[in-house]
């Protein structure tokens, strides 16, 4: 009886340890299970934030290059505008170069239309001082020719009021209608700019 007694306390104690082994197996389960679970949560959460990362990293790298773009648009105009400034510098220089002696021309055209005065009164043209006058004319007319100045051609010609200027409208039986009848007062070019039109007289329109 006693050693039954040992016995059956023996099985009890042995079946209580089996119910305990199926009870912290099933805890262990329990934690493994959770363990797993918060081990994917805890990848799917590094995942999300690798994402907004890229995404932050996208968006600052849009807007440093917009920033880029923006400098190289500044640079780039910049540098448009020095070169339409160096070229219109040298243009300006140029210019000063090409007209620097205009007030200088003007001044002498009185003298050249002198001479011509002077030449048109003497009515021997056999005369010594015709011949002198006419050679220091012709002398001074080279002069001014090798200096840019020339005579603007206007009689027989059509009527351009970027030449000439119209001082008086005349009949002629010579010359068609809308050509230059007769020049008054000749003009000159300055290399390529009219410095003086010429003062016509301009044939009436039928």
């Amino acid at each position: 009886m006693t050693i039954k007694s040992k016995e059956n306390g023996s099985c009890k104690q042995n079946e209580v340890t089996n119910e305990e082994l199926k009870q912290n197996e099933c805890i262990c389960s329990d934690k493994s299970d959770t363990t797993a679970e918060n081990t994917q949560n805890g990848n799917q959460a590094e995942q999300i934030d690798d994402m907004q990362e890229n995404v932050d990293l996208k968006k600052v790298l849009e807007e440093k290059q917009k920033e880029i773009d923006n400098y190289k648009n500044r640079w780039l105009r910049t540098q448009a505008d020095l070169e339409n400034y160096r070229k219109r510098t040298e243009r300006d220089i140029q210019e000063i170069h090409l007209y620097a002696g205009e007030q200088l021309v003007l001044d002498i055209l009185p003298v050249v239309d002198n001479f011509e005065r002077a030449l048109d009164s003497i009515e021997d043209k056999n005369d010594a001082l015709y011949r002198g006058i006419e050679l220091i004319y012709e002398q001074l007319k080279k002069v001014l020719e090798k200096h840019g100045i020339k005579e603007i051609e206007a009689l027989g010609k059509p009527f351009d009021p970027n030449f000439h200027d119209a001082v008086m409208m005349v009949e002629s039986e010579e010359y068609e209608p809308g050509t230059v009848a007769e020049v008054m007062l000749k003009g000159y070019m300055y290399n390529s700019k009219v410095i003086r039109p010429s003062m016509v007289k301009v044939v009436k329109n039928n």
